[in-house]
């Protein structure tokens, strides 16, 4: 402190650090003057804006492009061979698809389908549907009284038509006894004596033990046949007794006709009958079995008939049924429409709808993604340098089938840094310049394959952009340096301010809106796209015409 007195007792130290501070002043305000920020107002109009990423990258020589399907199949077309110059996006070589390219029809009709269903709940119900609702409930009970009558006709044709056979039945029975009668009692009845008794007699003799099971048989067969008139005489009304007494019937029959059987064999072993004597015998004995199998083959035609009958009937009637129960289970879907037409639609139902359009959408990508997968384009401008497909052949799945060599002289690698890469998407056009001939030269091209693996570069993540030359330039070599500008999109007619007009805070974006009469107002916005050329694109929270502060230096 005492050294400070005693340099400003001293005039000339005390000259000198005014100057020091009179030029400190001066430069303080002479270069702080010139960075005063400085604000006007400016307009929001609109109009075009355009996105770009801007990379450096280098030029290398074209390669090859390997293509393979990403699905087996049959190989079904091949559209280029070596040498054959090709354009990008042209078909090079197609699997048999028909099934998939149908699966993608359907898809597409199903979510046309849903889309004018998810339409119609939003519309709401027109009158014409609720009357057309109204209209097919009328039809649909209409053609349940129909059913019902039907149902109900089928019954009573069922009834009658069995009926008919059973009332048969007492005729047919009645003639198996007939003919059973006849046989064992009159074409037979010289063969043997007490015929009636319980033990009748042969009037002749056999050499073995034929004639005494003749004789047995003869006595069972008497009383099967005296049980059947019994039966008959004693016929129940009733279907199941009826088929009861069919059954029985025919089970007597058999006895008699295995009698006549027996006494056949007896009479072939008969001794002492004359020649004359003995065919005689054979006559009646044929006769007689003549007559029993027609009567049992009426007995079982009557019985299979009933069964048919019955199979029918039951048929017909389970078919009617059907239809009663479809019927009414039509008018009630149609009474439930109606009712559902005349409630409206409710926001459960229209958004369980935009749900199946959402799974239509999904099932068409789905498809049209498995179709795709049986298509190899050509991702570049350039000729075939191998094809080694062939009609009719099976291609594996990732299996090398096609090269193609891009007529491009040259591309371009470029790193795209991960905060980027979002804006970047293939066939993005870009413009070029190269060191070598200055940002006044510039060349077209465009994106044409994007790496997913990334890149690390100084410890950023990166992605290996290729870009291809649009046209073949002489003036490109190999490891020149490329300046790259892609446009990442582009939109029209849109609401568009100066970027340095918006400001940014606690993550919001606003601006400072002239509200007239010295008023600003603070104005959130939403932004969109940022241009090249300053501006930035308006999504919401400004009009057109609006006035905004404007900053700049």
């Amino acid at each position: 402190m005492e050294k400070i007195k005693n340099i400003l007792k001293r005039p000339l130290y005390v000259i000198l650090i005014i100057v020091v501070i009179l030029i400190g002043w001066g430069a303080y305000s002479y270069f702080a003057g010139k960075n005063v920020p400085t604000y006007g107002l400016t307009t929001v109009t609109r109009g075009n804006i355009s996105q770009e990423v801007s990379v450096t990258g280098r030029v290398k020589p074209a390669q090859n492009v390997d293509l393979a399907f990403e699905k087996s199949g049959k190989v079904a077309r091949i559209n280029a061979a070596v040498g054959d110059k090709v354009a990008a996006g042209q078909i090079l070589a197609v699997l048999a698809n028909n099934d998939l390219a149908a699966q993608v029809l359907q898809a597409k009709a199903s979510l046309a389908v849903q889309q004018a269903n998810l339409n119609a709940l939003k519309d709401g119900t027109r009158p014409e549907e609720i009357q057309i609702a109204r209209t097919n409930v009328t039809t649909a009970q209409k053609s349940l009284s129909d059913a019902q009558s039907n149902l109900a006709n089928v019954k009573n044709k069922a009834d009658v038509d069995l009926n008919n056979l059973y009332g048969g039945v007492k005729d047919t029975l009645n003639d198996a006894y007939v003919k059973a009668d006849d046989a064992v009692n009159k074409q037979i009845d010289d063969l043997f004596t007490n015929d009636t008794s319980n033990n009748p007699k042969l009037t002749f003799y056999t050499g073995g033990q034929t004639g005494s099971n003749a004789e047995w048989k003869r006595q069972a067969a008497g009383a099967e046949l005296t049980q059947l008139n019994q039966e008959i005489n004693n016929l129940p009304t009733d279907k199941s007794g009826l088929d009861s007494a069919l059954t029985k019937g025919e089970s007597r029959l058999k006895v008699i006709s295995d009698f006549l059987n027996a006494l056949s064999a007896a009479i072939n072993e008969s001794t002492g009958l004359t020649s004359a004597t003995q065919l005689a015998y054979k006559g009646y004995v044929n006769t007689g079995r003549t007559n029993v199998t027609t009567a049992l083959t009426n007995i079982n035609t009557k019985i299979q008939a009933i069964s048919a009958q019955k199979a029918a009937n039951q048929s017909n009637v389970s078919t009617a049924e059907t239809s009663v129960n479809s019927a009414d289970n039509s008018l009630k879907a149609y009474q439930d429409q109606l009712s559902l037409k005349q409630a409206g639609s409710t926001p459960e139902q229209i958004n369980a709808q935009a749900a199946q359009v959402m799974a239509a959408q999904a099932n068409v990508a789905d498809t049209q993604a498995q179709f795709d997968k049986t298509i190899i384009y050509s991702p570049i401008n350039g000729i075939i340098t191998k094809q080694d497909a062939k009609v009719g052949e099976i291609a594996a799945q990732n299996t090398l089938i096609i090269s193609v060599m891009s007529l491009a002289q040259f591309e371009i690698e470029a790193n795209v840094p991960e905060a980027d890469i979002a804006k970047v998407k293939l066939n993005d056009a870009a413009k070029v310049t190269l060191d070598t001939y200055g940002s006044s030269v510039i060349f077209e091209a465009k994106v044409i394959k994007i790496d997913l693996a990334e890149t690390m570069v100084e410890g950023v993540a990166t992605y290996k952009t290729t870009f291809q030359f649009s046209q073949k330039e002489e003036r490109i070599k190999s490891g020149l340096t490329a300046n790259i500008d892609i446009q990442t999109a582009k939109r029209g007619d849109v609401l568009i301010i100066p970027q340095r007009a918006v400001a940014q805070k606690d993550n919001d974006r606003f601006v400072m809106l002239d509200k007239g009469n010295n008023q600003i107002e603070e104005r959130k916005v939403i932004t969109g796209l940022k241009g090249v050329d300053g501006n930035i694109e308006i999504i919401e929270g400004l009009n057109e015409g609006d006035r905004i502060v404007s900053y700049g230096q």
